[in-house]
């Protein structure tokens, strides 16, 4: 195995390696520049360049958390072997951060705020593009949900997936309607126009293992994969619905989390409304609707009862936190 590796450093980067060691996210490389981290990439070409052009612009801007990735032979930001995509960075020392200390997790948000601060000026064209895209995205999620209640209704005979659909499909299409109205409501189409200006791009998958931390305690952005050209309100409100889901998680800690965000960019009642209209809005209810009513049903019905039946409890907690979050933020 070492021989396809050495033969990559040394084909795809005009490196000589000495030795390497496996680390559950990369191969360390000790070359003749230094020590290396070789990573198998899942995505396309087109991908990758655009997620090293987002690196080096943010590098550019100011921002320290994140490396780039060291150019092939080719000049390109990738080497492909045997049909496997393969990128090269100097290796830095993570660990994974606790994300159920509080430090950490305002360390994390303060992170993504500098990146914001940096993310803007990206020119790169074939780069994929959500900016605008969140009421249509709406509406068509709440269109498929109103559809699978449609084919429970036709076909007359219940399972128990059926069952969890038909009990809580008003709750969950009211929360949908009420997150576009919000979305509506906020000045979105504003942000997105101040977005388009600014040439801003955004993480699009903030969560632990894409950002990681040092043995000194800060927060290194490891991989971007999912980049996109979008507005910085998303990136929060992502990383708050994953947190809203740990126990211990409420509307004061929501509140922290926003108001240190705020502390280092910008962030006012307009782009606070569309994070909680994005956190409203009931995305996991309806990735598994969509999981278990468009795709192949090979499910076992039990575990992916359960499924549904935790989403439903994390949904609660969300609209509790959101209905308390007003008077904080």
């Amino acid at each position: 195995m070492d021989e396809i590796f050495e033969k990559i450093l040394l084909n795809g980067y005009g490196l000589k390696l000495y030795s390497t060691r496996r680390t559950r996210t990369c191969l360390i490389c000790h070359t003749d520049m230094g020590i290396m981290a070789l990573k198998k990439q899942p995505s396309d070409g087109l991908m990758i360049s655009f997620e090293a052009e987002g690196r080096k612009k943010l590098l550019k801007n100011g921002f320290e958390g994140i490396n780039s990735f060291t150019q092939s032979v080719e000049g390109l930001a990738f080497y492909t072997y045997s049909e496997q995509n393969y990128t090269l960075e100097p290796y830095k020392e993570l660990i994974t951060p606790d994300m159920d200390c509080e430090e950490t997790v305002l360390k994390a948000v303060k992170t993504l705020s500098l990146m914001h601060n940096a993310a803007y000026g990206l020119e790169f064209e074939g780069g994929k593009s959500a900016l605008g895209r969140l009421p249509e995205l709406f509406e068509k999620r709440a269109g498929e949900l109103k559809h699978i209640r449609k084919d429970i209704a036709r076909r007359g005979q219940y399972d128990i997936m059926d069952m969890i659909i038909k009990t809580h499909y008003s709750y969950f299409l009211n929360r949908a309607n009420e997150a576009l109205n919000r979305l509506e409501e906020s000045g979105y189409s504003s942000i997105v126009r101040r977005a388009e200006e600014k040439k801003t791009f955004c993480h699009n998958s903030y969560k632990s293992g894409s950002f990681m931390q040092t043995p000194e305690g800060d927060i290194f952005i490891e991989s971007m994969p999912k980049i996109a050209y979008d507005i910085p309100c998303w990136d929060i409100a992502f990383l708050l619905r994953r947190l809203m889901k740990m126990p211990d998680f409420g509307v004061e800690q929501t509140a922290r989390v926003l108001n240190e965000y705020g502390k280092y960019t910008d962030f006012d009642k307009n782009d606070a409304s569309v994070v909680k209209a994005v956190i409203l809005f009931p995305w996991k209810f309806m990735s598994l609707c969509n999981e278990y009513y468009n795709k192949k049903r090979n499910y076992c019905l039990i575990p992916a009862a359960d499924r549904f039946n935790r989403c439903v409890e994390a949904s609660l907690n969300e609209e509790k936190i959101l209905s308390k979050l007003d008077k904080y933020v």
